[in-house]
């Protein structure tokens, strides 16, 4: 499982080389596919050791070895930027060095909390709920994520509410796996059909907690309608998504009916 200090970097870099970087169109896809990873499971994310080998590899700055990261309580200090020429860095290099100073000064603040927490892992609950609230997403564009999660343009993951698609990541069985990938091209196909709009709704965690990792693992809730009609009907009557109806501040246990 991955600690908070690693979440935090792999999604920065991830992001990174995603916007910025070149990365061949396999490797565009195993990024993506391991940022949603990071976003649904959080602290409980589990990788493969070639996995986690291909993240570090493809993550790592320009530079330096593949990356290790600090783990708490070891004493680090950064290194300081060292320059081939005397001439100042470019301003996209001062850029590049103060981001990264900002995430190292991250993994300190947050390995000396995790002394003092004993690096407990808060629960994550389920967040979904049908009861509107004003949206800060319908001006964004977004992209498909899995069959019931997309990603905002500004970045922010948000679980789609009222249904439950198979598994694509993590399948408990191989007709959920190909399920899980029919469902999300078929979500694919409907965003490209007609005029899609995203409207943000309360999530269904305990109070004080949306907005934060305990609940639904910071992501947000939404409701995702193509020339104003609810994906979800439209999945759940073809038979890729079933009906999840949460309460005000939690859920039931996660309906998966695809391997019995």
């Amino acid at each position: 499982m991955l600690t908070d200090i690693e979440i935090t970097y792999f999604r920065s870099r991830i992001d990174d080389v995603l916007r910025d970087g070149s990365p061949t169109a396999w490797q565009r896809q195993f990024l993506t596919d391991i940022r949603a990873k990071i976003d649904r499971d959080g602290t409980k994310t589990k990788l493969s050791d070639k996995q986690l080998s291909m993240l570090r590899k493809l993550t790592k700055l320009e530079g330096t070895s593949v990356v290790e990261l600090p783990q708490p309580g070891d004493r680090w200090k950064p290194r300081q930027p060292r320059f081939n020429t005397w001439r100042a860095p470019s301003r996209r290099w001062r850029y590049r060095e103060m981001k990264w100073a900002a995430i190292l000064m991250m993994f300190i603040i947050m390995g000396v909390a995790q002394l003092f927490t004993g690096g407990g892992t808060p629960s994550a609950v389920i967040t979904e709920v049908n009861a509107p609230s004003p949206s800060s997403f319908r001006s964004q564009g977004f992209t498909v994520t899995d069959g019931d999660t997309i990603r905002m343009a500004d970045g922010t993951p948000v679980r789609l509410v009222g249904f439950n698609t198979p598994e694509k990541f993590e399948p408990m069985c191989a007709r959920e796996a190909e399920l899980g990938n029919r469902a999300s091209d078929r979500l694919r196909q409907l965003v490209v059909s007609g005029t899609s709009t995203v409207t943000k709704v309360a999530c269904a965690c305990a109070l004080g907690t949306e907005g934060t990792s305990k609940c639904n693992f910071g992501r947000s809730c939404g409701i995702l309608r193509v020339d104003g009609k609810d994906v979800a009907q439209t999945l759940i009557a073809e038979g890729l998504a079933v009906s999840f109806q949460c309460e005000r501040t939690q859920c039931p246990k996660m309906p998966r009916p695809w391997c019995s």
